[in-house]
């Protein structure tokens, strides 16, 4: 029983790749936390009953009274977003969503998406592609999914990253910790504000939901923190990795219409923007000569998973040929994400709209610039590559 977490100064995905190399399966007393690496543990695992997501959550040791303070009431409220939380609550919550992926809104965030290109792409240099269209169209997106106005939707996404950005356990930091307190405060009444006076499919049901007494305010907030945080950096982070890929050496046979949906997975798997699926174990789990007690903490790496040759050969190469398995980089199972097609159906329409505007024409190849720590990865910008 030994301390296996990395230091803040090794690169998560390098470590993930050498612990599941390595071993596979490990425990780690310092965290009280299985980390399961491989891709079959963690394809199987995802949808295995015996398995909740909801987690008996550990504090980091060596914090002040305040500080755990701080601690436990951000984590509790994390706890309450959907992808955290069992049947029955989940089940109610998922329901609740469903009218925001429905056929005809993903066309109208596509719609949305399209006409912001129209306008943003037009003459834009190579190192200005993802700042100046990339994301302002993901966010345009967005704002037609929740019906939000553009600088609305910026407060609420400032919200949810400095709340994100809390990290997991292992990296937990103090004052982060702070900064997540004050945006959930920010959060909880920018919610509030909206429930009270509702537009659109998410703050109607929300406000219907609280009338009804079936979900309190901080439960609301949980849904948006969760849909905002999840939906547009992970959608970003995907679009670089296909981006770099369809600018530079590693897509030698491109065609990018005829394989964009391919290409769009294969993107995603390299990205994984969200590293770990954590989950409870319900019961005692045999695994590989080991038992998960139950009450552990278990963490599935979904990047690592994403990453084992044993599954994806050549697994850093970016490859639209790949048959059979699947990534997991929206997870499996009941606790798979909801807005994967929604995610899918914007990083395809995204490439054909560039394509048929011409802008991916003689680019030079582009260079995500990651934000990377070891529970995501997320991009920053994107940059000519100095040897182009």
């Amino acid at each position: 029983m030994t301390q296996v977490q990395p230091s803040r100064e090794t690169a998560p995905l390098e470590w993930f790749d050498e612990l599941r190399e390595s071993r596979g399966v490990v425990w780690d007393a310092s965290t009280s936390t299985w980390y399961v690496t491989r891709y079959d543990d963690v394809y199987e695992l995802l949808r295995d009953p015996r398995l909740g997501a909801q987690v008996e959550t550990y504090c980091p040791p060596g914090l002040t009274e305040a500080q755990r303070r701080t601690y436990w009431r951000v984590t509790e409220f994390v706890d309450l977003w959907p992808v955290f939380s069992d049947p029955p609550r989940h089940t109610g919550m998922r329901r609740l969503l469903l009218p925001l992926f429905t056929p005809a809104v993903v066309q109208q965030v596509v719609t949305a998406m399209a006409e912001s290109i129209a306008v943003t792409s037009p003459g834009v240099p190579a190192g200005r592609l993802f700042g100046a269209v990339v994301r302002p169209a993901l966010a345009a997106g967005l704002c037609r999914l929740l019906d939000e106005p553009a600088d609305a939707l910026a407060e609420l996404a400032d919200c949810a990253t400095r709340i994100l950005a809390l990290g997991p356990i292992e990296t937990y930091d103090p004052q982060a910790g702070l900064r997540a307190e004050q945006a959930l405060d920010e959060l909880t009444a920018l919610v509030a504000r909206r429930c009270e006076a509702p537009r659109g499919t998410l703050a109607t049901a929300l406000s219907r939901a609280l009338s009804e007494g079936t979900l309190n305010l901080l439960d609301a907030t949980a849904v948006y923190a969760q849909l905002v945080s999840g939906a547009l950096e992970p959608a970003a982070a995907a679009v670089a990795r296909l981006l770099e890929a369809v600018t530079g050496s590693e897509w030698a046979t491109a065609d990018l219409k005829a394989e964009v949906d391919e290409a769009a997975d294969e993107a995603l798997r390299l990205a994984t923007p969200f590293h770990l699926a954590t989950r409870r174990a319900l019961t005692d789990v045999p695994l590989h000569g080991h038992t998960v007690g139950a009450g552990s903490r278990v963490v599935l790496v979904l990047a690592a998973a994403n990453r084992d040759p044993r599954r994806f050969a050549d697994p850093l190469t970016f490859r639209t040929d790949r048959m059979g398995a699947r990534h997991v980089a929206f997870g499996r199972g009941r606790h798979a994400c909801l807005g994967a097609a929604l995610t899918r159906n914007v990083m395809r329409e995204m490439a054909l709209e560039l394509a048929a505007r011409g802008v991916l024409e003689d680019l030079p190849p582009l260079s995500a610039v990651w934000n990377v720590d070891f529970g995501g990865r997320f991009v920053h910008d994107m940059v000519v590559e100095r040897s182009a």
